[in-house]
């Protein structure tokens, strides 16, 4: 079984199993906005160290046996909007309308049980 050494902020080096490390790699739509990291709990003082990762780090600790966890990031989070942020009157506003507009009073009704 592989070693894996690794820094520790409080503690220094050291060695780690591959099921003591875990790799996180958040796909982003472009390759540009994607992030990797490597996360490991400290053998000697037990705090949880996560360190960035670049497509090497990824590379060498794949190969030794990590498990490599994939966080896809849906499109929509990418989007780009425009305009200000919802606030109480809009809500308010969209309340009233849906209810002085029956055909869609209605279908909220049914879809609840009413």
């Amino acid at each position: 079984m592989a070693t894996i050494k690794a820094t520790c902020p409080m503690c220094g080096d050291v060695d780690l199993t591959p099921r003591q490390v875990r790799v996180r790699v958040t796909e982003a739509i472009r390759e540009s906005d994607s992030h990797s990291s490597y996360v490991f709990g400290c053998p000697q003082c037990r705090v949880d160290v996560e360190k960035p990762a670049d497509e090497e780090v990824v590379r060498l600790l794949s190969s030794a046996g990590v498990r490599i966890e994939r966080i896809a990031v849906p499109a929509e989070a990418r989007e780009i909007h425009d305009g200000r942020p919802i606030g109480y009157d809009d809500l308010l506003d969209l309340v009233l309308f849906l209810e002085t507009h029956d055909a869609i009073s209605e279908d909220v009704a049914l879809a609840s049980g009413r």
